[in-house]
């Protein structure tokens, strides 16, 4: 038998031994929940998604289903997060396909679909839920509500943190016997000193009797911003007759934008965005 070289023998051992120890890392399965290092990268429409056991989706980001597909038919990128009983709790997305916008809200959700919490998608400034309630302050120092004179009183003033686009003011407004009531709703910024007549209302009560009215004044914030302070001004007159008149605020909020009509006119490029608290004027300036 022909001799082997030592050094021959030594390599088919260390061949076999490393052929052994591929063979045994082949069959070691690599962690697939973790990431050590280095980000991860989701794209070309892709997404990810955390369902339950029973299959209940809790989170997902990413491409949407075509149910969110905009108006022009592409899909729609955003986020839903759900509860485990599968009602929506935060949502960055738009409804296209029920609303016919494109423009996406951060919303806060109740178990009941309700929308508690969220951005104005229409002026892009502001929160869009919940509405924010204001406060008006009556300005009669004589102890009497009733005025009998033929020019405008103020009334009522209010002074507020714009943090929505819409403002809706509910006042009501009564006549004695043969008198005209008239009331007058007024208002500015903080930056400026004209006051806007948002609008009137009257009316007027037989000669024997009295007479009571509502109106709901609706108006955009115009010029406002997120945060700047504003004001409401409720006049009110006895435009006719001598048994006198009386106005009320019966309730006031602001909201978000019902339709594009009723988005605010811009702030001009001339002023200054201002956003911090200032002094409220005199309700007659």
């Amino acid at each position: 038998m022909a001799a082997v070289p030592l050094d021959l023998l030594d390599r088919i051992r260390d061949l076999e031994r490393r052929v052994h120890e591929l063979t045994g890392r082949a069959n070691i399965r690599p962690a697939m929940n973790e990431i050590t290092h280095g980000a991860v990268r989701i794209g070309e429409g892709g997404s990810l998604s955390v369902t339950a056991p029973d299959g209940t989706g809790l989170f997902g980001v990413g491409q949407l289903p075509p149910f969110y597909n905009h108006t022009n038919g592409t899909p729609q990128q955003g986020l839903i997060i759900q509860r485990e009983d599968g009602t929506e709790a935060i949502t960055v997305r738009a409804i296209p396909s029920a609303l016919g916008v494109d423009t996406q809200a951060v919303s806060v959700w109740d178990r009941s679909g309700n929308q508690v919490l969220s951005d104005e998608t229409t002026t892009g400034w502001g929160m869009g839920t919940p509405y924010m309630p204001l406060v008006f302050n009556r300005l009669v120092s004589t102890g009497s509500d009733v005025v009998n004179d033929s020019n405008f009183q103020n009334r009522y003033f209010c002074v507020f943190p714009a943090q929505q686009p819409v403002a809706v003011v509910v006042v009501e407004f009564g006549a004695g016997g043969g008198s005209t009531c008239e009331v007058l709703l007024q208002y500015r910024t903080t930056d400026t000193t004209t006051w806007t007549d948002i609008g009137t209302a009257s009316v007027t009560a037989a000669p024997t009797s009295t007479a009571w009215a509502a109106k709901q004044f609706v108006t955009p914030l115009h010029g406002a911003a997120y945060l700047l302070p504003c004001y409401f001004r409720l006049q009110v007159r006895q435009k006719s007759g001598t048994s006198g008149v009386m106005a009320h605020v019966l309730g006031a909020f602001t909201r978000a934008t019902a339709s594009k009509s009723e988005v605010p006119d811009p702030r001009p490029t001339s002023l200054a965005r201002a956003t911090a608290p200032q002094a409220a004027p005199s309700s007659t300036d």
